[in-house]
C-alpha cells in the first residue's frame, strides 16, 4: 500500500507542479502582468471586472472558432446544411462575444452600480437604519463606548465592500447568464440565416440531399384536403344502400 500511496503522491505533485506551477509562473512573467498586480493590489474593481470579462469573451471566442470549424468538417451532418449549422454556431459565438462587452460596458460600469445597490440595498445603509445599529452595538460590553465618527467609519467600510460584490457578482451573472442564456438564444437563431448567406456569398450552388429535402407542398396538400373529406362509415353505408334501391326500382329496358 506504501508503494502505491508513494506512486500516486508523484504523479499528483507531478500534475501540480507541470500544470499549475510552472504555467502561473510563466503568466506572472508575461508582459503586462505588472501592471495587473498595481491594479489588483490597488483594489481597481472596474479593471478586475474587465479582467473576467476578458477572459470569459476569449473562452467564447475559441469555443466559436471550435464550434464552425467542427460543423463545416462534420461528415454527420448532410453536405447542404452544413454551412447553417456552422452559421448559427458563428452567430451564436459572435452574439455572445458582441453582448457580453456591452453589458460590462453598461451594467458593469460604477455608476450603474451605484445606482442599482442603491436602489436594492440602500434602505439598509441610511441614516435611520445605521443609528438603529449603533444602538444595538452600544448594548455590547465591547462597543459600549464607540463614538458616532468611528461607527460611521465601520459602517463605510461594510458598505464599500457590499458594493465591490454585489459588482462582481451582477457583472458574472449579466455576462454568463442574462447576456448569454436569455438574450442571445433568441437573436442567434434568425441571424443565422443572414450569416449562412454572407458565408456562402462566393459559393456554387450545392445539390440538395434527398434526404434532408423538404417534400411537403402546401399547394397540393390544400388541394387534396378540399377535395378528399374522410367520410363516416355509417353514411356511406347509407349511401351504397341507396344506390342499389335506385337500381332495383328503375325498369330495365
Amino acid at each position: 500500500m506504501s508503494k502505491v500511496h508513494n506512486v500516486i503522491s508523484n504523479i499528483a505533485n507531478k500534475t501540480v507542479e507541470y500544470g499549475l506551477v510552472k504555467p502561473l509562473q510563466k503568466l506572472s512573467t508575461a508582459p503586462g502582468m505588472g501592471h495587473v498586480r498595481k491594479e489588483f493590489c490597488n483594489k481597481n474593481l472596474n479593471f478586475m471586472n474587465g479582467v473576467g470579462i476578458a477572459s470569459i469573451i476569449l473562452k467564447d471566442g475559441l469555443g466559436c472558432y471550435m464550434y464552425v470549424k467542427q460543423s463545416l468538417n462534420n461528415e454527420k451532418i448532410p453536405a447542404d446544411k452544413r454551412k447553417f449549422v456552422a452559421a448559427l454556431d458563428l452567430a451564436n459565438g459572435g452574439l455572445m462575444i458582441a453582448m457580453q462587452i456591452l453589458l460590462f460596458l453598461t451594467i458593469s460600469s460604477k455608476a450603474m452600480q451605484k445606482k442599482m445597490f442603491k436602489g436594492l440595498y440602500g434602505k439598509y445603509f441610511s441614516r435611520g437604519v445605521t443609528k438603529g445599529y449603533q444602538a444595538i452595538i452600544k448594548q455590547q460590553d465591547k462597543y459600549k463606548n464607540i463614538t458616532g465618527k468611528e461607527f460611521q467609519k465601520g459602517m463605510d467600510a461594510i458598505h464599500d465592500k457590499a458594493v465591490e460584490a454585489f459588482s462582481n457578482i451582477t457583472s458574472l451573472v449579466a455576462a454568463t447568464i442574462i447576456g448569454k442564456r436569455v438574450i442571445v438564444p433568441f437573436i442567434a437563431t434568425p441571424l443565422a440565416d443572414k450569416t449562412k448567406e454572407w458565408m456562402c456569398r462566393n459559393d456554387k450552388p450545392e445539390e440538395i440531399n434527398s434526404e434532408t429535402k423538404n417534400t411537403y407542398c402546401k399547394e397540393k396538400h390544400d388541394h387534396r384536403k378540399s377535395n378528399c373529406q374522410p367520410q363516416n362509415p355509417l353514411t356511406a353505408q347509407v349511401n351504397r344502400f341507396t344506390d342499389k334501391i335506385k337500381t332495383l326500382a328503375t325498369p330495365e329496358k
